[in-house]
């Protein structure tokens, strides 16, 4: 393994899609404390992302790819950026009004919540591709057969 991105990115995987089980929940049902824990979720999972998004970059740096590798490589980045400016954004707003949000605030922040995990679930499927129908990273799929640019 090259790099730590493989093994970095579970973690705001699984801790961004809790934050939103959590919400998702705590809405449903009002459960006020269950905002705290959807949170918690929401700034471990930022922190996640940001250690993604730097180790991918560094994984980015470190694979052989062609052009259709890099496509899918570019917009896998970049979605990567969009769910960590939103979780942060998410993360941000929740601390700097603490308890103080109305019921509509938290219906947009889930909004929000749910269009990064949205976007994050698609990133991880391309992120997948790279490795199992392209190889990056690793001797799996069609590697053998395509043309590397260094």
């Amino acid at each position: 393994m090259e790099t730590l991105h493989p093994m970095v990115v579970h973690f705001p995987i699984a801790l961004l899609m809790a934050a939103w089980l959590i919400e998702t929940l705590a809405l449903l049902f009002q459960r006020s404390g269950w905002h705290k824990i959807s949170l918690w979720n929401v700034g471990l999972g930022t922190l996640g992302a940001l250690a993604a998004v730097l180790s991918g970059r560094q994984a980015m740096a470190a694979a052989k790819h062609s052009m259709e590798i890099y496509q899918v490589m570019e917009l896998h980045e970049r979605l990567g950026y969009v769910v960590l400016t939103l979780s942060a954004t998410i993360a941000g707003w929740r601390l700097f009004k603490g308890d103080r949000l109305g019921r509509r605030s938290r219906w947009l922040l889930w909004g929000l919540l749910t269009c990064a995990v949205g976007l994050m679930a698609f990133s991880a499927y391309l992120g997948g591709r790279m490795v199992y129908e392209f190889g990056v990273g690793g001797s799996y799929g069609r590697s053998s057969g395509v043309e590397v640019v260094q």
